[in-house]
């Protein structure tokens, strides 16, 4: 019995790092098919959706999504990813710039700047889980991550635990980096997320059945 369940969690686990170490390769291989440049969102949004689906049936075919994903979303992740790399480019030089000057007001505007990296930073967490998760526009993603992540600020401290925490085990143990590199962090970003999901969902459905 003890060994039946020895060697159902062996397999398990080696289903898992297979799982990660498959998609870590399409992540790199369609990024770089992209020039890098290109190629980096529609592989993001891409390894996000293959956790999506991998949540919804452990069945899923990992390249057949991952790739649909990638030709499907190609040009509105980049758009997407464009916007936000201007939003931060923008924010990073406003920062800098009034940090030059002295005074109150210069120091305001600092204190300032600094609650937007804030905000700016809880749209970097969940924007992508957002955006495999639902079909708006692109103003529509970034309005609905932000208020995801002010809607449930504890998650928000989960994720960040779990991003440091990723970011600092790779820092022990780089070899592995080929291997899974971002695709552990993106599933549990996407677990995560899709806790958030469900509850608004389960509240929607609570506020109908009170109005009918």
């Amino acid at each position: 019995m003890q060994v039946g369940r020895l060697l159902n969690g062996v397999m398990a686990f080696c289903k898992w790092v297979t799982h990660f170490a498959l998609l870590n390769i399409l992540w790199i291989g369609c990024t770089l098919l992209g020039g890098v440049v290109f190629g980096l969102a529609p592989s993001t949004a891409a390894m996000y959706a293959v956790a999506r689906k991998h949540m919804l049936t452990e069945d899923a075919p990992l390249l057949r999504t991952f790739w649909s994903v990638y030709r499907q979303e190609f040009f509105r992740a980049n758009g997407l990813a464009w916007l936000l790399a201007g939003m931060g480019a923008i924010w990073y030089f406003d920062l800098h710039f009034f940090r030059e000057f002295e005074g109150w007001v210069y120091s305001l505007m600092d204190y300032l700047m600094i609650m937007i990296g804030l905000v700016y930073m809880i749209l970097l967490m969940y924007i992508l889980p957002v955006f495999v998760h639902y079909d708006l526009k692109i103003l529509g993603y970034i309005k609905q991550a932000l208020i995801i992540g002010f809607l449930h600020p504890a998650n928000l401290v989960l994720m960040l635990v779990v991003g440091l925490s990723s970011y600092y085990f790779f820092i022990y143990f780089p070899g592995l980096i080929p291997l899974f590199g971002l695709t552990v962090f993106a599933h549990l970003n996407m677990w995560l997320s899709w806790k958030c999901f469900d509850q608004i969902e389960e509240t929607k459905l609570t506020v109908e059945r009170a109005a009918s």
